[in-house]
Parts: C-alpha cells; structure tokens; sequence
C-alpha cells in the first residue's frame, strides 16, 4: 500500500475524482433519495463510479460518505446505521482503488449550526468521532474534511478524526 504522505513530499501532483453526486443521480438516484444508502442498496453502482475514477487516471478517490452523519442520515431514517453506511462506503472505495491508490473518506457538514444552540460542541465531536472511525475501519487511508462553512464545525471534525483515527487529515 502507498504512502500518501511520500506521495506528496516531492511535490507530485496526484489527481483525485468529483461529482459523486452527479454520477449517482446518472446512475438512477432520485432527487430526496438517500445517497449513503446505495452503499447498501445499490453497492456495485456506487462501485463502478469508484472504479470509473481509477480507470480515468486518479490517484485517489473518495469514498460515497459525505453525508454519512446522524443527523444528516436522520432525514431518512438512517441515524442508526452510521458505521454500516461509512464502513461500506470506505470498503467500496478501498476496493476499487487496490493497493495503489489512496482513499480518502469524505466527511462534510452536519447541518446544524452551533452558534443558535442547535447543536453541542460535544455531539458535534461525538458524530464526527463516529463517522471518521468508521471510515478507517473500512480502509479509508485519509479523512477529507469538505464544504464546511462553520470554521468550528470544521475544527470539532478534524479534532474527533485526528483524536481516534491514525489517518491523514485534509481540510480544504
């Protein structure tokens, strides 16, 4: 398995996928339908998006989790199967990338918003530690901390990754 962090020392540019969305909807995911749950559903799509990257020349590719926390998968009913959805997501995405190619677990916003007491620092923490967990247990080799526009937010997801992950950490 390579180094993500060798890769990067020489400065080589590695190429990474997107529009994960975009494909699952061209794969027949429906506008209010759950994405996270094709890992379960409909795992050999969400394989074929991965695979797809790889074969285009990526280096790395993201795992299908970027909603994956409880109160995103609350809107569908879903907050109890968290480590099933993003253990799946890393192992699909383990899967197509080989020994060659990193995964990287994608993690993105809650939705809820501290400053109106919406949420705590502690559950915020509590969910992130959760999902990050799960994403290495499904052989995410980095944690991608994405679209949060919560400075805080950002911060809690990287501290609960970092505290019980021994992944890499990314946070655009």
């Amino acid at each position: 398995m390579p180094d993500l962090l060798k890769a990067l020392r020489p400065g080589k540019v590695l190429v990474s996928d997107g529009a994960w969305g975009t494909f699952l909807h061209v794969k027949g995911l429906i506008p209010g339908e759950c994405p996270e749950y094709w890992n379960l559903t409909h795992p050999e799509e969400v394989y074929d998006i991965a695979i797809s990257y790889i074969r285009a020349g990526s280096d790395m590719i993201e795992t299908n989790s970027f909603g994956g926390n409880r109160y995103k998968l609350r809107h569908y009913g879903l907050d109890d199967k968290v480590r099933e959805l993003n253990r799946e997501a890393a192992a699909i995405s383990r899967k197509a990338a080989g020994d060659d190619h990193f995964v990287l677990g994608s993690i993105g916003p809650t939705g809820k918003i501290l400053i109106t007491g919406d949420i705590t620092q502690e559950e915020l923490y509590e969910c992130f530690r959760e999902q990050s967990t799960a994403l290495e247990e499904g052989g995410a080799d980095a944690i991608i901390i994405e679209t949060m526009s919560d400075l805080d937010e950002a911060r809690i997801a990287v501290s609960a990754a970092k505290q019980h992950t021994s992944v890499l950490l990314s946070a655009p």
